[in-house]
């Protein structure tokens, strides 16, 4: 099926509504779509590895290009339901490989975090770690602790990673198979008393197709003795809004950003390393395959040190200026310099410019997350005159990516950011917040 027929296939299946949104009004596949129909997708297209991005439930390009490749990969059928046929293909998989790596453990790792998980960084490489988060939200969800990622695991973490979006968000929800209250409650973070009580239609049993309320009701204690009518029942506390905060927790809210060192030379890594040492703070580095293999000591240290390392391609040639077999062969010989410099296979592609549709499709293929900036931040002759730039380039774009090119004083630097209460986030963090 040629490209053109593949999108109006997806185009005009999606468009007789093949999401059905939480067993509630169907909604069509469309720019500003939203609730638990695309967060089900999002969730499952994620564990299936087709990186449609963190599940946030909001319809994007993002989104649409991943149905697209597992369109072209499974075809579509046209009587079932898109996340039925989602969900067979989940459960088709079986058991997947403990060394597993790549986008589908990506997805997982973002998953379990939003459940409240930890699977340590985002990382995309099978651990003991992920492991042991694995088998904790088996054990929350009532499946067996096998920590590993059976086919029920993954369809299980995509539904309720789907419904703690949707319950965040106070989307509508209506209940799906195998639904209970208590782990509707958990999903939605809600006292499970309070919220069994605002939605005990049918005592504590939940039936398909119930409407949910993300909410609670006050559940009153009856004294068995000495009973006192004539005192007023407690009032009752709504939850509070989602985002909504009082001054005490905005107080503790602090500035930060990702920083993305791009092709440091050997005499900046050792200076950063240096300043690292005794400290907590690590940063993200973007390398060339080439430099990897010039400077395999380096990259080591970097990775050692727990600082991330994403490549940019193998020679350092602009990406989005060449055919599709040149991107591959770059992106093939830079995974491969790296996997072999640090024994871990990069999670991220980075670059300037932004990657074009033929560069995100082809690190997308190979298992890498196309990310750019949204600050560059280049050297001056002064070392200080850097450092301050870029000081107020952290602080300035909160949740942003900032690229440095040049050389800082390093000490100065974390000195500065850390009287202002700042903290270093990572690309995995920002990937996972987009």
């Amino acid at each position: 099926m040629s490209g053109g027929t593949l999108a109006h296939a997806i185009s005009s299946v999606l468009s007789i509504a093949l999401l059905t949104s939480g067993g509630s009004s169907p909604v069509n596949w469309q720019p500003g779509a939203h609730g638990y129909a695309v967060a089900e997708v999002q969730a499952q297209l994620g564990v299936l590895g087709f990186n449609p991005g963190p599940v946030t439930g909001e319809m994007s390009p993002r989104v649409v290009q991943s149905a697209d490749e597992y369109a072209a990969a499974f075809g579509i059928k046209r009587r079932v339901p898109w996340t039925q046929q989602l969900d067979e293909t989940i459960q088709a998989i079986g058991t997947v490989p403990t060394d597993t790596q790549g986008a589908l453990v990506l997805s997982v790792e973002d998953d379990l975090a939003k459940l409240g998980f930890d699977s340590a960084p985002l990382s995309r490489q099978s651990s003991a770690q992920l492991t042991s988060a694995v088998k904790a939200f088996q054990h929350q969800v009532g499946l067996p602790g096998t920590g590993t990622l059976t086919s029920s695991t993954l369809a299980s973490l995509a539904h309720w990673t789907a419904v703690r979006t949707t319950a965040s968000a106070h989307w509508p929800y209506q209940a799906q198979p195998g639904d209970s209250l208590s782990l509707l409650a958990w999903a939605a973070k809600l006292p499970p008393a309070g919220f069994e009580a605002a939605n005990n239609e049918h005592g504590t049993l939940v039936e398909q197709g119930q409407i949910i309320h993300w909410t609670t009701k006050t559940v009153r204690t009856v004294p068995r003795t000495h009973p006192s009518p004539t005192t007023p029942p407690p009032p009752s506390t709504p939850p509070a809004a989602p985002n909504s905060g009082t001054t005490a927790v905005l107080a503790n809210i602090r500035p930060v950003s990702d920083l993305v060192v791009m092709m440091p030379d050997s005499n900046q890594v050792n200076s950063l390393l240096d300043a690292e040492a005794g400290t907590r703070i690590t940063v993200d580095v973007a390398i060339s395959g080439e430099w990897a293999e010039l400077h395999a000591g380096l990259v080591k240290a970097l990775v050692q040190a727990g600082n991330g390392v994403a490549v940019t391609g193998y020679s350092g040639k602009n990406l989005n200026a060449l055919p599709h077999w040149g991107v591959l062969q770059e992106l093939n010989w830079a995974v491969h310099a790296a996997r072999a410099a640090t024994g871990q296979t990069p999670t991220f592609l980075f670059t300037l410019p932004r990657p074009d549709q033929t560069v995100s499709k082809v690190a997308q293929s190979l298992n890498l997350v196309p990310m750019s900036a949204q600050v560059v931040v280049r050297g001056t002759a002064f070392a200080s005159n850097t450092t301050t730039q870029l000081e107020q380039a952290l602080l300035g774009h909160p949740n942003q990516v900032v690229v440095l090119q040049g050389s800082v004083d390093w000490p100065a630097l974390f000195r500065n950011l850390n009287a202002q209460h700042f903290v270093f986030e990572s690309l995995g963090q920002i990937w996972a917040g987009q």
